[in-house]
């Protein structure tokens, strides 16, 4: 089979390669599955409902926030992170790193911004929840 830029990927989607990390993936997603995690949502079930809320759901980010932060969604957040590709005037000004070391320090950044973020998200969302309960006269826009 002759490679060119339009066969390209449908060698490598054919390819032994392609074919283990499917087959990684779909067992990761099972895992989650079994482990009653949420692929769709931010929510897992847990059984312990929050104070306030008397459900028996609770966040995922309630929950990793005693668990710790699993490594797949470590990596998930990693993977985000390194989505940006503008370096923070702080770190471009830094005169002794490379711009690989520069973008690695934004990186590593940008996933302890999503880390906070999202553990933040929580606290937030139940104090939005609290002030539209004590304002009923007041509407979310």
């Amino acid at each position: 089979m002759k490679l060119n830029r339009r066969n390209f990927l449908g060698a490598a989607a054919a390819s032994p390669l392609a074919a283990k990390e499917f087959a990684q993936k779909v067992a990761a997603e099972a895992q989650m599955e079994a482990a009653k995690i949420s692929l769709y949502s931010d929510s897992i079930y847990t059984g312990i409902s929050t104070p306030d809320i008397d459900l028996p759901m609770r966040s995922l980010w309630d929950a990793l926030k005693e668990l710790g932060i699993p490594d797949w969604k470590k990596e998930d957040l990693w993977e985000d992170a390194r989505r940006s590709r503008t370096l923070d005037p702080d770190i471009a000004s830094m005169r002794s790193l490379s711009l690989s070391a520069k973008m690695q320090k934004q990186w590593k950044r940008n996933f302890d911004l999503l880390v906070n973020r999202a553990f933040r998200q929580t606290e937030i969302e139940k104090a939005k929840k609290l002030f539209f309960d004590k304002n009923p006269d007041i509407s979310e826009w």
